[in-house]
Protein backbone atom coordinates (compact mmCIF):
# COMPACT_ATOMS: atom_id res chain seq x y z
CA UNK A 1 0.00 0.00 0.00
CA UNK A 2 2.85 2.39 0.88
CA UNK A 3 4.55 1.89 -2.49
CA UNK A 4 1.31 2.62 -4.38
CA UNK A 5 0.58 5.76 -2.36
CA UNK A 6 4.12 7.07 -2.82
CA UNK A 7 4.11 6.21 -6.55
CA UNK A 8 1.01 8.32 -7.23
CA UNK A 9 2.27 11.60 -5.75
CA UNK A 10 -0.17 13.85 -7.63
CA UNK A 11 -3.25 11.92 -6.57
CA UNK A 12 -1.88 11.59 -3.06
CA UNK A 13 -1.52 15.36 -2.57
CA UNK A 14 -4.91 16.08 -4.14
CA UNK A 15 -6.37 13.69 -1.57
CA UNK A 16 -4.41 15.41 1.22
CA UNK A 17 -5.81 18.81 0.19
CA UNK A 18 -9.34 17.38 -0.04
CA UNK A 19 -9.09 15.87 3.45
CA UNK A 20 -7.70 19.14 4.86
CA UNK A 21 -10.61 21.10 3.35
CA UNK A 22 -13.09 18.51 4.64
CA UNK A 23 -11.53 18.63 8.12
CA UNK A 24 -11.79 22.45 8.22
CA UNK A 25 -15.45 22.28 7.18
CA UNK A 26 -16.20 19.67 9.82
CA UNK A 27 -14.42 21.64 12.55
CA UNK A 28 -16.50 24.70 11.66
CA UNK A 29 -19.68 22.60 11.71
CA UNK A 30 -18.85 21.16 15.13
CA UNK A 31 -19.55 24.53 16.70
CA UNK A 32 -22.96 24.77 15.05
CA UNK A 33 -26.18 22.98 15.82
CA UNK A 34 -26.35 19.71 13.94
CA UNK A 35 -25.26 16.12 14.14
CA UNK A 36 -22.13 16.56 16.24
CA UNK A 37 -21.50 12.82 16.48
CA UNK A 38 -21.42 12.47 12.69
CA UNK A 39 -19.22 15.55 12.35
CA UNK A 40 -16.82 14.21 14.99
CA UNK A 41 -16.74 10.86 13.17
CA UNK A 42 -15.94 12.64 9.89
CA UNK A 43 -13.16 14.58 11.59
CA UNK A 44 -11.55 11.45 13.08
CA UNK A 45 -11.75 9.67 9.75
CA UNK A 46 -10.19 12.67 7.98
CA UNK A 47 -7.33 12.75 10.48
CA UNK A 48 -6.61 9.03 10.10
CA UNK A 49 -6.64 9.31 6.30
CA UNK A 50 -4.37 12.37 6.46
CA UNK A 51 -1.87 10.51 8.63
CA UNK A 52 -1.78 7.62 6.17
CA UNK A 53 -1.42 9.92 3.15
CA UNK A 54 1.09 12.41 4.53
CA UNK A 55 3.27 9.79 6.25
CA UNK A 56 2.63 6.59 4.25
CA UNK A 57 5.96 4.96 5.16
CA UNK A 58 6.05 6.21 8.76
CA UNK A 59 2.48 5.32 9.77
CA UNK A 60 2.73 2.07 11.73
CA UNK A 61 0.16 -0.33 10.21
CA UNK A 62 -0.51 -1.89 13.63
CA UNK A 63 -1.28 1.53 15.12
CA UNK A 64 -3.51 2.47 12.17
CA UNK A 65 -5.37 -0.86 12.47
CA UNK A 66 -5.75 -0.26 16.21
CA UNK A 67 -7.19 3.21 15.65
CA UNK A 68 -9.54 1.93 12.91
CA UNK A 69 -10.64 -0.97 15.13
CA UNK A 70 -11.36 1.41 18.00
CA UNK A 71 -13.24 3.78 15.66
CA UNK A 72 -15.34 0.93 14.27
CA UNK A 73 -16.23 -0.31 17.77
CA UNK A 74 -17.04 3.17 19.10
CA UNK A 75 -19.07 4.06 16.00
CA UNK A 76 -21.00 0.78 16.34
CA UNK A 77 -21.74 1.62 19.99
CA UNK A 78 -22.93 5.11 19.02
CA UNK A 79 -25.08 3.53 16.31
CA UNK A 80 -26.51 1.15 18.90
CA UNK A 81 -27.37 4.12 21.11
CA UNK A 82 -29.04 5.83 18.17
CA UNK A 83 -31.08 2.72 17.43
CA UNK A 84 -32.26 2.55 21.04
CA UNK A 85 -33.14 6.26 20.97
CA UNK A 86 -34.95 5.81 17.65
CA UNK A 87 -37.00 2.93 19.05
CA UNK A 88 -37.81 4.99 22.14
CA UNK A 89 -38.87 7.96 19.98
CA UNK A 90 -41.18 5.71 17.95
CA UNK A 91 -42.87 4.37 21.09
CA UNK A 92 -43.27 7.82 22.62
CA UNK A 93 -44.24 9.95 19.64
CA UNK A 94 -44.69 7.69 16.65
CA UNK A 95 -41.68 9.30 14.94
CA UNK A 96 -38.20 7.92 14.44
CA UNK A 97 -34.80 9.53 14.46
CA UNK A 98 -32.03 9.30 11.87
CA UNK A 99 -30.16 6.03 12.36
CA UNK A 100 -28.86 5.34 8.85
CA UNK A 101 -26.83 8.54 8.70
CA UNK A 102 -24.50 7.21 11.40
CA UNK A 103 -24.51 3.67 10.00
CA UNK A 104 -22.48 5.15 7.14
CA UNK A 105 -19.63 5.94 9.57
CA UNK A 106 -19.61 2.39 10.88
CA UNK A 107 -19.48 1.06 7.30
CA UNK A 108 -16.69 3.46 6.26
CA UNK A 109 -14.53 2.71 9.32
CA UNK A 110 -15.05 -1.04 8.86
CA UNK A 111 -14.19 -0.77 5.14
CA UNK A 112 -10.98 1.11 5.94
CA UNK A 113 -10.11 -1.49 8.58
CA UNK A 114 -10.76 -4.22 6.01
CA UNK A 115 -8.45 -2.46 3.54
CA UNK A 116 -5.68 -2.35 6.17
CA UNK A 117 -5.93 -6.13 6.60
CA UNK A 118 -3.28 -6.80 3.96
CA UNK A 119 -0.81 -4.05 4.80
CA UNK A 120 2.83 -5.11 5.02
CA UNK A 121 4.77 -4.76 8.25
CA UNK A 122 8.56 -4.82 8.27
CA UNK A 123 8.62 -6.50 4.85
CA UNK A 124 6.34 -9.36 5.89
CA UNK A 125 2.92 -9.77 4.30
CA UNK A 126 0.09 -9.90 6.76
CA UNK A 127 -2.07 -13.00 6.32
CA UNK A 128 -5.63 -12.64 5.13
CA UNK A 129 -5.34 -9.34 3.26
CA UNK A 130 -8.42 -7.93 1.60
CA UNK A 131 -9.83 -10.10 -1.14
CA UNK A 132 -10.05 -8.24 -4.44
CA UNK A 133 -13.74 -8.95 -5.11
CA UNK A 134 -15.23 -7.67 -1.85
CA UNK A 135 -12.75 -4.77 -1.61
CA UNK A 136 -13.50 -3.57 -5.15
CA UNK A 137 -17.25 -4.02 -4.60
CA UNK A 138 -17.04 -1.84 -1.50
CA UNK A 139 -14.94 0.70 -3.44
CA UNK A 140 -17.61 0.88 -6.14
CA UNK A 141 -20.36 1.33 -3.54
CA UNK A 142 -18.51 4.22 -1.89
CA UNK A 143 -17.75 5.78 -5.30
CA UNK A 144 -21.42 5.50 -6.30
CA UNK A 145 -22.44 7.13 -3.03
CA UNK A 146 -20.01 9.98 -3.77
CA UNK A 147 -21.54 10.37 -7.22
CA UNK A 148 -25.05 10.38 -5.78
CA UNK A 149 -23.98 13.06 -3.31
CA UNK A 150 -22.60 15.33 -6.03
CA UNK A 151 -25.80 15.35 -8.09
CA UNK A 152 -28.44 17.40 -6.22
CA UNK A 153 -31.53 15.72 -7.68
CA UNK A 154 -30.21 12.22 -6.98
CA UNK A 155 -29.09 13.22 -3.49
CA UNK A 156 -32.62 14.38 -2.64
CA UNK A 157 -34.20 11.28 -4.20
CA UNK A 158 -31.95 8.91 -2.24
CA UNK A 159 -32.50 10.77 1.06
CA UNK A 160 -35.95 9.20 1.29
CA UNK A 161 -34.35 5.74 1.48
CA UNK A 162 -30.94 6.39 3.05
CA UNK A 163 -30.57 9.75 4.77
CA UNK A 164 -27.64 11.82 3.54
CA UNK A 165 -26.48 15.26 4.58
CA UNK A 166 -27.93 18.28 2.81
CA UNK A 167 -26.08 21.45 1.85
CA UNK A 168 -22.64 21.97 0.37
CA UNK A 169 -20.94 22.22 3.75
CA UNK A 170 -22.31 18.84 4.82
CA UNK A 171 -21.93 17.13 1.45
CA UNK A 172 -18.25 17.88 0.78
CA UNK A 173 -16.82 15.99 3.79
CA UNK A 174 -19.13 13.07 3.00
CA UNK A 175 -17.97 12.95 -0.65
CA UNK A 176 -14.31 13.25 0.38
CA UNK A 177 -14.76 10.39 2.86
CA UNK A 178 -16.52 8.27 0.22
CA UNK A 179 -13.76 8.83 -2.33
CA UNK A 180 -11.01 8.40 0.27
CA UNK A 181 -12.47 5.09 1.42
CA UNK A 182 -12.82 3.91 -2.21
CA UNK A 183 -9.22 5.00 -2.87
CA UNK A 184 -7.95 3.12 0.17
CA UNK A 185 -9.80 -0.05 -0.86
CA UNK A 186 -8.44 0.14 -4.43
CA UNK A 187 -4.84 0.69 -3.33
CA UNK A 188 -5.15 -2.17 -0.83
CA UNK A 189 -5.93 -4.46 -3.77
CA UNK A 190 -3.43 -2.85 -6.16
CA UNK A 191 -0.61 -2.54 -3.62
Amino acid sequence: MVVFVQASEGLRWVAVIAFCVAAVIVVRRLGAVGDRESDAAHLLMCLVMLAMLVFPAAADPRAVRGVLTAMTVVYALVLGGRILQWRSDIRQSGAGGNVMAFAYHVAAAAAMLYAMGGHRMAGMAMPGGPAAGPALTLAVLFAVDALVMTVPWSRHAVRHVLPHPVGAMAVLPHVVMDLGTAYMLVIAVAG
